[in-house]
């Protein structure tokens, strides 16, 4: 009968610890889809509405407030207006690069982008673009595989499944240092100061402040600075041959 108590216990105390994180891991899946799907399209009615109306309660607890013209204005005036500042910022040329790969190669589609793809398999997920120059490091689809991983974690709490915990948990966490950790914050930073409208200002401040929150969990206070110095290099920048120019015509 002892025996049996205890075992009862620890099996108890173990779901218990599996269910404690639930509530806060859902929530960073709520906040890094989110703000995957802010950066990775451009904003619809749809989304405006919903920002408007269901999660503005919730995005201010978390800290993601808009000015009250953002509240105020109609829709379809907004709609486009968003537009024309998400393509100038992540689309037309000379734009702030969402990939991966630009800011740390000065190429689309390089090593990164495969980097990304392969944790993608890893975790089960095939990654396949809508549109011809989609790569699998842009990153509103990065942020939105660390809510994917954040949202299997928390379903895995749920079932009081120690094992998927623990491979989810590892897999999210080996994604920010791997992948996110180096770039990620400083292309925030300078997206945010290329910004027009105070949208895509705030929420890209908000993402910023987010990754480097998962950050400090998760490194000590010397890695923490050096990341911080690696955030604020400029984009890789190839260094094209003048006489290549001149021979070609650029």
């Amino acid at each position: 009968m002892q025996t049996t108590t205890t075992i009862a216990s620890d099996t108890l105390m173990e779901n218990d610890f599996e269910h404690e994180g639930v509530g806060e891991t859902q929530a960073l899946a709520g906040l890094f889809g989110f703000l995957s799907r802010c950066l990775e399209e451009e904003a619809d009615a749809a989304l405006i509405d919903l920002i408007r109306g269901e999660l503005r309660g919730p995005l201010a607890a978390a800290g993601l407030e808009f000015d009250e013209g953002f509240y105020q204005a109609p829709t379809g005036a907004l709609v486009e207006a968003l537009a024309e500042e998400f393509t100038g910022l992540f689309v037309a040329p000379g734009c702030i690069s969402p990939y991966a790969s630009v800011v740390e190669t000065g190429c689309m589609f390089k090593e990164p982008a495969d980097r990304a793809a392969e944790a993608y398999r890893q975790a089960g997920l095939d990654y396949r673009n809508r549109l011809s120059g989609e790569f699998p490091d842009h990153i509103g689809t990065m942020l939105g595989f660390y809510a994917f991983l954040a949202e299997a974690e928390a379903a895995a709490r749920i079932a009081g499944e120690s094992e998927r915990v623990e491979r989810y948990r590892t897999q999210r966490e080996a994604f920010l240092l791997e992948q996110l950790a180096e770039w990620a914050p400083g292309w925030c930073r300078r997206a945010a100061g290329a910004t027009l409208l105070p949208f895509y200002k705030r929420l890209l401040e908000m993402a910023e402040q987010v990754l480097w929150s998962e950050l400090e969990q998760r490194v000590e206070r010397r890695r923490l600075r050096e990341l911080a110095e690696l955030n604020r290099r400029e984009p890789k920048r190839l260094d094209y041959d003048a006489d290549f120019r001149k021979a070609s015509g650029l």
